[in-house]
């Protein structure tokens, strides 16, 4: 090997390391404020989810993510939201780590319902209801009741699949 590829290999690996330590002092950092729900360092990480980490992932998607399609309530401009959300029977539910005062979640109430997008399949939600992690639970699997409890979700938006199942 010569004395160019070794240094690139050690550039690659300290390049690595400095990406893996951060995304965990990221990670940390995220479990601290949504635990603490110290409201400035919400506010401060809602935005950034919203400006910075929403458009890549509703750009990659994958199988986790569902997209909710909304109205604004004073715009009325249509607005598309990634979030964490399971589907139980012929319900979805939603969590909320950043608790019910969000604008996505106050659309949808204040909409009476919303379209959800997951693995290319578009439901028709109504009936949206905001319901304890109590009464959530028992819906979600197990891994997803861990995570939740690490992050101290308290609330979870209950959506019911109106009949027909598909949006247009």
């Amino acid at each position: 090997m010569t004395e160019k590829a070794t240094l690139r290999r050690l550039a690659e690996w300290v390049f690595g390391g400095v990406v893996l330590v951060v995304d965990t002092v990221f990670t940390v950092i995220r479990v601290v404020v949504w635990r603490s729900r110290w409201k400035p360092a919400l506010t401060a990480l809602r935005r950034y989810n919203k400006v910075v980490l929403n458009p890549v992932i509703l750009k990659r998607g994958g199988k986790t993510v569902t997209a909710v399609h909304h109205v604004g309530r004073t715009s009325g401009w249509p607005y598309v939201t990634p979030v964490w959300a399971e589907r139980s029977g012929q319900s979805f539910f939603i969590h909320l780590p950043y608790g019910t005062d969000v604008d996505w979640c106050r659309n949808v109430l204040a909409g009476g319902g919303c379209v959800l997008e997951r693995e290319g399949v578009r439901y028709d939600a109504v009936a949206p209801v905001i319901v304890p992690a109590a009464e959530a639970e028992p819906h979600l699997s197990s891994a997803s009741r861990r995570m939740h409890r690490l992050f101290g979700v308290e609330s979870y938006l209950r959506l019911d699949i109106a009949p027909g199942v598909q949006a247009d």
